[in-house]
């Protein structure tokens, strides 16, 4: 029963976490900003140093929108599958 609730646990987990990263990358406001400041004046430093600071927070975000569903249906249709396994051998003895 509690590994069938933390099966599904993990797949909401991993849709919500998957939500949250891209409402994160779409409004990721100091990435944006410096990205058009280095549109407009091309080789500075000072806005090169911006975007470069603010474009690993914006990967992260781009690697958790991509991978947290997946992630959370995989461990939790593995944990859903090894619930109905372990309740098939205990109705079977």
């Amino acid at each position: 029963m509690y590994l069938r609730m933390f099966g599904g646990l993990l797949v909401a987990l991993g849709l919500v976490a998957s939500v949250l990263c891209w409402s994160g990358l779409r409004g990721d406001e100091p990435y944006y900003k410096a990205l058009r400041a280095l549109e407009k004046y091309p080789g500075n430093v000072l806005y090169t140093t911006e975007l470069r600071m603010a474009e690993p927070r914006h990967m992260l975000l781009g690697a958790g929108t991509v991978m947290a569903l997946p992630m959370g249906l995989v461990f939790g249709s593995l944990c859903l599958g090894m619930a109905e396994i372990l309740a098939g051998r205990g109705q079977r003895s």
